[in-house]
Formats: structure tokens, sequence, C-alpha cells
């Protein structure tokens, strides 16, 4: 079941600062966000919840090979971008 795909305002400012569209990081950002939509599971096992003020808890990836976390929420329906950041930051339940 494919997901669809919600940007926040705060995902767009997020990403602009840290992706620039034709970078590979955009490529890595865009894999990430596809096979995040695609996935019926939600969280994947390599997924954590973690906080960030202003945004509240949410879900955080890794973007593979890239210093870059992609941070999410999701229901049946839909997956929201929250923000990507170029630091980890600690799991909640850590």
């Amino acid at each position: 079941m494919a997901r669809r795909i919600r940007l926040t305002t705060w995902y767009l400012r997020k990403v602009a600062s840290v992706v620039s569209p034709a970078a590979r990081r955009a490529d890595a950002v865009g894999r990430t966000i596809r096979a995040l939509a695609a996935q019926n599971d939600l969280p994947g096992a390599t997924d954590y919840e973690a906080e960030m003020k202003p945004i509240g808890r949410a879900w955080v990836r890794r973007i593979s090979d890239r210093n870059l976390w992609l941070w999410y929420r999701f229901n049946d329906e839909e997956l929201t971008l929250i923000a990507v950041t170029t630091e980890p930051l600690v799991p909640i339940d850590a």
C-alpha cells in the first residue's frame, strides 16, 4: 500500500537549507521518501522516535550513505515529512 506524501512547511524550509536540488544528497532523500511511502509496516526496524523543537515528536530515519536524517509522521493513508537534519538526535527511549 503506497501512502500519499505530504510536505510540511517546516520540511520545505529545512530540506532547502541542507540539500541542493541537483546534488546526490537530493537523490538519496528522494529514494528514502519513496521507500517510506511504499513500506507497509512503519516505523521501520532502524527508525526511532525522537523529539525536536519546535516540531515535537516524530519518527526519524537515517538516509543511507549520507549524514542526513529524515523526520516523519504517518498513518494508514499518509506519510507526512517533517524535516531533514544534518545532526542525529537522541531517541526518546534512550
